[in-house]
This record gives structure tokens, sequence and C-alpha cells, in this order.
């Protein structure tokens, strides 16, 4: 069966070695260790991983092949957006974007790609999207739930996400460690991928409904990995009390124009990256229905056979596993595989 994956992270060579790999403020790669390292309390050292994110065009399609992917909608791992510097951040991910391009010319069928964007400087970032959107004919951007000490609702980053609507740029809202807050402080099994990840993105996520982000792009799309960063287990009590509390306000500093829950059937879709729990699965389905669903494998941080594994465990019927896996793609988002 088809499969369009939409959650499959790079870096490019160049990228990694020639920019991260010579800086020496955080983030700074070490190729000798095989260790990038964001913050002071977040690294990554893993070679295998490292590897991977750099794999050439080849190497990836061997893997896709391997387990049945038929095509990646790939983007640019973390760390551009914690740079300082907005020359040294523009110039990466320019770097980067035209990488992943390459990829995307070498094997049209098998790649499209989420344009990385140096936020540190807004207008720039808007530039550099129409420019991946209308050039390049990239797919959309992949932002990630804090860029430091700012977030992507903080209000100077509204006119990136103007742009994305404006262009019919998809937005996929990335985890990502918070450095600052009640989330730091004891360490990764707080702060990451255990706790801290998903309650990053689901504040971020809520933040931009309710300060009008989708009212001033009513047809904006944004992706949510894991399941919906748990938004689906608390989906009816957002519809239940923030229905009426929405209802009841006559002013506020919110200003969303619907209530918090019906952005997650107009706007939001959900994919399935790092979140191999069928309890979650059946969760997501019930709560947003197969036609908000798409498949994600997280790859390289997720091992893809771990995420094809669970695949086979989901129990579906036939329709509803080809919407899962390419027909929401194609029907939403205008993917042909």
């Amino acid at each position: 069966m088809k499969k369009v994956d939409f959650e499959a992270h790079c870096y490019s060579p160049s990228l990694l070695d020639d920019c991260f790999g010579t800086r020496t403020d955080y983030p700074y790669y070490r190729k000798d260790s095989s260790t990038f390292s964001f913050t002071k309390d977040f690294s990554i050292r893993n070679p295998t991983h490292m590897a991977q994110l750099t794999a050439s065009c080849e190497d990836r399609v061997a893997l896709m092949e391997k387990f049945g992917i038929t095509m990646q909608v790939i983007s640019c791992s973390p760390g551009i957006e914690l740079i300082k510097d907005a020359g040294q951040a523009i110039e990466a991910t320019r770097e980067v974007n035209d990488w992943m391009y390459s990829l995307t010319q070498k094997r049209p069928d098998r790649f499209k790609a989420f344009a990385a964007l140096p936020v540190q400087d807004p207008d720039a970032a808007c530039e550099e999207l129409e420019r991946c959107m209308k050039e390049l004919g990239f797919f959309g951007w992949m932002t990630f739930s804090n860029y430091g000490d700012t977030h992507p609702d903080d209000d100077q980053y509204a006119k990136i996400f103007d742009k994305a609507g404006e262009l019919g740029a998809v937005v996929y809202l990335h985890p990502t460690q918070p450095i600052s807050g009640r989330l730091t402080g004891l360490g990764p099994l707080l702060a990451a991928g255990v706790y801290g990840f998903g309650v990053d993105a689901a504040t971020t996520m809520m933040r931009l409904i309710l300060k009008g982000t989708f009212d001033r792009n009513p047809d904006l799309k944004l992706m949510l990995g894991h399941l919906g960063e748990a938004f689906p287990f608390i989906l009816k009590r957002m519809e239940v009390r923030g229905s009426v509390t929405f209802n009841a306000k006559a002013h506020g500093p919110a200003v969303n124009e619907l209530a918090p829950h019906e952005y997650f059937s107009k706007n939001i879709w959900v994919t399935t990256s790092g979140q191999f729990s069928l309890e979650a699965f059946n969760c997501t389905k019930e709560a947003m229905g197969i036609d908000r669903m798409l498949v994600g494998s997280d790859y390289p941080y997720e091992y893809t056979e771990d995420a094809v594994a669970f695949e086979r465990e989901i129990v579906l019927s036939k329709i509803e596993k080809e919407k899962l896996f390419y027909l929401n793609a194609e029907k939403y988002f205008g993917i042909k595989v």
C-alpha cells in the first residue's frame, strides 16, 4: 500500500559540518563524538542518528524501499532557530533549503520538503518562505515549538504565519526542548520527549489559536505530530468548557472567532510520529476521525522498523488504512503518489 511520511528529518552535510561544526557557542556539533549540543541542558549523542540525518538521496530511497514508504516530506532538524546571529541563520536556511531542493529534484516521486526559515529576522523568513514555495516548489514550513527564549505565537512572528496562509504553505508545528520556565531544571525526563516536548508544542498550538492565527488565515493548514500532542484526550473537555467560556466572554485578550475545539476539525491534522500506542491511536481516531490523521515516522529519531511494526498492529478497515497512509494526503494536501 502507498504511504506518505510527513515527518522525516535531515541536516545537509554542509550545515552540520561547516555551520554547526565550527560554532563555539550553542548550538554546535562535534563530529568526533557525534554530539549535537542545543543548549547546556540538551544534547543528542547518537552516531547512527547523526549519520542518518545527512543520508544521501540514494540511501534515503533505499530505506524507504525497505520499509514501504512511497514519499517523505523532509524537513531540517532543529538548531537553526537557536542561532543568535540573524545573518548566519539566513545563510544556513538558504543552504539547507537548497540541499533539500536537490533531493526533491533528483527524486520528485519520492520527496517533498518543508522549508527551514530564519525566524530571527521575520521579514527575511517571509522572503525565504516565498522563495521556497514559488521557486523551489516546497510543501510548506516546519516550525519548532520555541525558538529558545521566544515562541512562534509571539507577535513578531505573526507575519510569517500570515505569509504561509497567503502562499498556501502547510505548517508543521514540531516540538523541541523548552529552555525556560517550569519545564526545565530536572533534565530531559521533564523537558524532552518524555513530557516537555508535548507540553511545549501544545501550549504554542493553543496560543496560536487564541491569538487569531487561523481567523486571519482561515484556509491555513497545520499539522501536529505525536497524535496531536495529547489534544485528542482533552478535545471533548475543550468543547464543553471552551464553548461555555467562549460564548460567555464579552471582552478579553483572546481574539479567536471560533471556540478552540472547532479549529481541530477545520485547520488542524495530526500525524502518528513517535507515538506508537494503540490506546493513543484509538483515542485520536475516536476524537478527531480518521480523515484528520496522517502518517509520520519521526525519522531518524524513532526507528522506522518500530513505526512500521506499529502500523501493522492498528486495526482499521481497508479504506481507513488507505486514508491514513495516502488518501488524506491526496485529498487535503494535493500529494499524488
